[in-house]
This record gives structure tokens, C-alpha cells and sequence, in this order.
């Protein structure tokens, strides 16, 4: 065989064992593809939500939340700061924009005016949809404002 054949044949064992790659990775490819698109991130800028008019003057802080939603895993990671007395509890409430709405899962804070949050919550399918349409807020209670005092709506990040 001449070094030209020869050559010839190799670039075509080369292709074809690129393309036999290429074949064999694909469907793992597409399943990567299907893993990272059901993942997805949230955000939620906590800022003083008076739930009562006699509070609007009393309530301080401000803080935020990520999450990313993993199928129906809800994982929640956040800081805050400045609140007027130490945070008692912490929630993630369901409730359209602007609307209060009952617990869904209580979440992790430290005892403080400021401190972190989280949060490793299995959502129902429900709660998912409530998620994807802006219905889930996280609310942080504290010493003299027992109702809430910090307020959020978690919205998709791009």
C-alpha cells in the first residue's frame, strides 16, 4: 500500500471513529441536556413588608434569597440584615405577588437581627407550579413584629 493510500484510509478509520463517538455520546449528551434544563434558579429580595399599618414605622432590615430547584428538590441559601429586634422564625409562604398566603415549609435562620437562612425542601408538584408562577415568597418573623417583618417573592434568574 502507498503512503497516499494509506493516508486515505486512516482520514476515513478517523472519521468513522468520530462519528461512532459522536453516535455512542449523543443520547448521554441529551440526557445531560434534560438534567441541567430541569434546573432552575430563583431570587427574592427581602425588604420590610408591613402586614399591619401600625408596623410600617417599626419594621428594618433588608436581606435575599437564592434558590434552585433541582425536579422537585428546593434548595435555599440567604442572608439578612438590620432587622429592629432578632428574627424568631422564617418561612416560605404561598401567595401571588402582594397577597399573603400560608406556610409551605419553615426554613433555617439564625436567631439575630441579621444572619443567614436555609433550607433543603422536597416541593409537591403544586408547590413546583406555585414556584414557577411567582406564588412563593420567603418571610422572616422577628421579636416585635411576630407577623413579619421581612418579606420576598422568589422569581426565576435567567
Amino acid at each position: 500500500m502507498t503512503h497516499s493510500k494509506l493516508s486515505k484510509t486512516l482520514s476515513r478509520v478517523s472519521k468513522l471513529c468520530l462519528s461512532l463517538v459522536l453516535v455512542i455520546s449523543a443520547p448521554s449528551l441529551t440526557l445531560n441536556e434534560a438534567i441541567a434544563a430541569e434546573e432552575s434558579s430563583f431570587r427574592a429580595r427581602l425588604s420590610p413588608m408591613p402586614t399591619t399599618p401600625q408596623t410600617k414605622n417599626t419594621i428594618t432590615g433588608g436581606g435575599e434569597a437564592v434558590v434552585s430547584l433541582a425536579g422537585n428538590t428546593l434548595t435555599l441559601t440567604g442572608e439578612f440584615a438590620g432587622m429592629s429586634s432578632a428574627a424568631t422564625m422564617a418561612h416560605i409562604h404561598n401567595g401571588p405577588p402582594a397577597q399573603p398566603g400560608p406556610v409551605v415549609a419553615a426554613l433555617t435562620a439564625t436567631a439575630g437581627t441579621g444572619g443567614k437562612l436555609s433550607a433543603e425542601i422536597e416541593l409537591t408538584d403544586e408547590q413546583v407550579a406555585a414556584l414557577k408562577a411567582n406564588a412563593l415568597y420567603v418571610q422572616i418573623h422577628s421579636a416585635t413584629n411576630p407577623a413579619g417583618e421581612l418579606r420576598g417573592w422568589l422569581f426565576a434568574q435567567p
